[in-house]
């Protein structure tokens, strides 16, 4: 289901360990400083690598909601938490209504979650809320889709992810130059960020495609009608 999603997220990735590789011939031998170029890429670094992660998590989701679609499933078959989901219109409409509607609005949705007929479901539904993916974000999806694995492959992992997030966000709004952030770290750990994330973004995909096989949104006494 994510081959296609996989093989890109690969691609990019190898365009950052490209990236890396330049940074190591650019810079110096200690204790001579490094040229400002080697400083700078390795600022943009961050913002090369978080363009990987975000790929991951937004398209990664996308195709598990394209196939949670297909499978043509009513409101009464998935579990409550991917109610926060499949029903989220019903939950938009809940919005900025004036009090003669908000009761009748909350009796349909309690409705819908009963609904024996297949409702429409929005594949981009998260789009804009993971524009920036920070790990508590991550968490918040993970509940919503009831996804029981941690975000991450190994704890540690979470700080880099915090940490990519926040120095991709700095250059890339402009709080802070490639220049300034690049001058932190060398090559070597930004190698490890590289595998950390790497893996992160495995880590995701598995995730995403080992609930949709088992039906891992779904009631359990539900399953067998979608093999």
């Amino acid at each position: 289901m994510l081959s296609a999603v996989r093989a890109e997220v690969t691609a990019r990735l190898g365009e950052v360990f490209q990236l890396l590789d330049h940074i190591a011939r650019l810079e110096s031998v200690p204790p001579n400083p490094d040229p400002n170029e080697a400083k700078i890429l390795r600022g943009l670094f961050y913002v090369h690598l978080y363009a990987a992660l975000e790929y991951t998590v937004n398209q990664g989701i996308q195709r598990f909601l394209q196939g949670i679609i297909s499978l043509n499933a009513p409101p009464q078959h998935f579990k409550a938490r991917f109610h926060s989901v499949a029903l989220e219109a019903n939950f938009s409409s809940m919005r900025n209504v004036g009090e003669e509607k908000t009761w009748t609005n909350r009796v349909k949705l309690i409705d819908a979650q009963a609904s024996t007929t297949p409702q429409r479901i929005n594949s981009d539904v998260f789009g804009l809320y993971l524009q920036n993916v920070w790990p508590e974000r991550l968490e918040t999806l993970f509940l919503c889709l009831d996804i029981q694995q941690p975000i991450v492959p190994d704890p540690t992992y979470r700080l880099y992810v915090d940490e990519l997030v926040e120095r991709r966000n700095g250059v890339a709004h402009g709080r802070y130059s490639a220049l300034g952030i690049g001058s932190a770290r060398r090559s070597p750990d930004l190698r490890i960020r590289h595998q950390a994330i790497g893996s992160t973004c495995s880590h995701i995909l598995d995730c995403l495609e080992q609930h949709y096989t088992t039906r891992g949104v779904i009631l359990a006494q539900h399953r067998a009608a979608y093999p």
